[in-house]
């Protein structure tokens, strides 16, 4: 069996004791610096525990107390922090470095570089790999851009998303692999031994720890006649899209004067004129039939939230007129995006925003990227394919590991004052699929201006929504959770599913943004997609993408490993891990942005998009959260 390389420096020791202060914890102590909260062993008993207070320095009504490394694996991992601290103080250090939180975590960086845009990072975090029983640091590369700069292509070559030349980083592995060896080549031997208080040592190891690798299937699409294909590009142009629309369709073009060249290219490259090669046509491709017969023009007169609403209206009254068809407005707006999160202006938020509550589909398409020699040739498969979908057609789904499975992706998008960091407004919502991938609805859950209120419905709401039959009587329920969902949200989840008896639930925590990472021993240094490791009983990093057998090439940068964990929430028992693996891994070959969109579960990655979305909605006047209900996928 093959391995893998994870980014930690495991230690050589795996059993060791220190030296803390403790007293028990009591409901009036106050709390005070450099103490902390740990349930440990009351005495030889280890099941039997108290909270205790804990402390590395002695303090009154504290008494000594030694703590073996397998009591409480946060202590453990917080004196390995503190060790390593000292002796990188004591031994001096060849490079910058300080003690940052992340999230609620400490870790040590390292600038190893600096630039005006900001400083490249390598840091050092505590770890216990459970799954080999064995503590060590976690070692990774981030790059920290300077506040008020933009983020612009020198921000994402510094950061390794992009080679020197401006283009997808194909070397990402390998570039981040050479600058942690070249970190390690420098300061190894400045932390190789790490001293401890009563005089013992630890010793970590040079090498990344080798762990066992598994795989799962790849993703199969389901076309047409229950066609099946492994590409979802070659699966619509050979067998046709799993459902056409059923309609005819009326594609109403918005856009200034000044786009009419720009607009055109737009049509002729959607019929297939333009670029037949990298896109054969609308018709070819989906059934629909486009031509100047069933093409509008909508001008827009100007910005003002009146000229827009104009638009709206003249789409309406299209749709009106010709209600047996499917009308869909394409916006071409002239919009620069120079960060990471923005999708639009505030402009196409606004139409976009009351085409929905018209019950009316849109698509934005930006003249600034598309615009660009090449880029609509390239990406007009993906634009077809969005207006597709959202005008109700079914392009593929994939082929499901659990049958009879409802998923939901639940999201949330809470509103702070901008002054004081206040939550001022608590939204929850989910996205309801199947195990196919296929999109059902988006369901708002809580909508409140207090937290208890926002619970309160949360628990409410979920547990309506899975009884009163709106989505058909699945079997298992599985819930899709970000990473960033509070512990309060995941409670009110836990108590929701607790009431409903006739479903199998399993919750799912789904960590896109994670610290983990790992090399393959292939000459790329990638592993290939559908790879996973094990970490723990209940955490898994799976790669959604990778090198494929038997073309082990890499044509682009490919993202980070998912770090996915189960939760104990529901009411399932001796469940089959994997499957709910394959699933998760099925569901980033669903999403519809795109054939070749980010490979990401749509349970997940929709949750994002739609916060990004009521984020701008929250700012036009008159917004109603539950107009963003919707059984077509609007967010596309």
């Amino acid at each position: 069996m093959a391995n893998i390389r994870l980014n930690i420096l495991p230690l050589y020791e795996s059993n060791f004791s220190f030296k803390v202060f403790r007293k028990v914890k009591h409901e009036d102590d106050v709390k005070e610096e450099g103490v902390h909260q740990y349930q440990l062993p009351i005495e030889t008993n280890l099941k039997e525990r108290n909270l205790f207070l804990v402390s590395f320095e002695n303090k009154e009504g504290f008494e000594e107390y030694l703590v073996y490394s397998n009591y409480a694996i946060g202590l453990t991992k917080r004196y390995l922090l503190k060790q390593l601290l000292n002796t990188l103080t004591k031994n001096g250090c060849s490079f910058t470095f300080e003690v940052k939180k992340r999230l609620a975590e400490e870790q040590i960086e390292f600038v190893v570089h600096e630039f005006q845009q900001g400083k490249q990072i390598i840091f050092l975090s505590p770890y216990y790999l459970e799954e080999q029983k064995r503590f060590g640091y976690i070692i990774d590369f981030k790059f920290s851009k300077n506040k008020g700069l933009p983020f612009n292509k020198e921000v994402q070559i510094l950061s390794l998303s992009l080679d020197k030349q401006g283009r997808s980083n194909k070397n990402y592995y390998s570039d981040k692999y050479s600058l942690i060896q070249n970190f390690l080549d420098k300061i190894y031997k400045e932390f190789q031994v790490i001293q401890q208080s009563d005089g013992n040592q630890f010793h970590i190891e040079r090498d990344l720890i080798e762990t066992p690798v598994f795989q799962l299937n790849k993703k199969e699409y389901i076309f047409s006649n229950k066609s099946t294909a492994n590409s979802q590009f070659q699966g619509i142009r050979n067998y046709g899209p799993l459902q056409k629309i059923g309609k005819e369709v009326l594609f109403a073009f918005i856009f200034e004067d000044r786009f009419k060249s720009f607009a055109n290219e737009l049509y002729l490259s959607l019929t297939g004129k333009s670029n037949p090669g990298t896109f054969p046509g609308f018709e070819q491709m989906f059934g629909v039939q486009i031509s100047t017969s069933n093409v509008r023009k909508v001008k827009i007169e100007g910005f003002s939230n009146e000229d827009m609403l104009r638009v709206v209206d003249s789409v309406k009254a299209l749709q009106e007129s010709e209600p047996n068809k499917k009308v869909i407005g394409i916006y071409v707006e002239d919009y620069a995006i120079d960060t990471e999160d923005e999708l639009a202006s505030n402009h196409y938020y606004f139409l976009k925003y009351h085409f929905i509550k018209n019950n009316l589909a849109l698509q934005v398409v930006n003249y600034r990227k598309l615009g660009e020699r090449n880029s609509l040739k390239w990406s007009t498969s993906n634009v077809a394919l969005a207006m597709f979908a959202k005008m109700g057609g079914i392009p593929w789904v994939v082929k499901p590991s659990n049958n009879n499975c409802l998923i939901l992706g639940v999201g949330s998008s809470h509103k702070r004052d901008e002054e004081t960091g206040i939550v001022t407004k608590y939204f929850a919502y989910t996205v309801c699929l199947d195990s196919s991938g296929l999109y059902k609805t988006l369901e708002v859950l809580a909508d409140e201006t207090s937290e208890i209120n926002y619970l309160k419905n949360l628990r409410i709401n979920l547990v309506n929504m899975l009884t009163d039959g709106r989505l058909g009587n699945y079997k298992t329920c599985v819930l899709h959770l970000p990473f960033k969902i509070k512990q309060k949200e995941i409670a009110a989840i836990s108590e929701a599913i607790h009431q409903i008896s006739n479903i199998e639930f399993v919750a799912i925590k789904v960590n896109l943004d994670n610290k983990y990472f790992g090399y393959s021993f292939h000459n790329t240094l990638v592993p290939y997609e559908s790879s996973f490791v094990k970490l723990s009983r209940s955490e898994y990093l799976v790669w959604f993408e990778g090198l494929l057998y038997g073309k082990e090439v890499v044509d682009k940068r490919f993202s980070n490993p998912v770090h996915i964990e189960f939760l104990n929430l529901g009411n399932s028992k001796g469940l089959d891990e994997r499957n709910y693996l394959q699933d998760v891994l099925n569901l980033s070959g669903a999403n519809w942005r795109g054939f070749n969109a980010k490979s990401i579960p749509i349970s997940i990655y929709y949750s994002q998009i739609i916060a990004k979305y009521t984020e701008a909605f929250e700012k036009i006047d008159g917004f109603k959260e539950n107009s963003i209900s919707n059984d077509k996928p609007w967010f596309l």
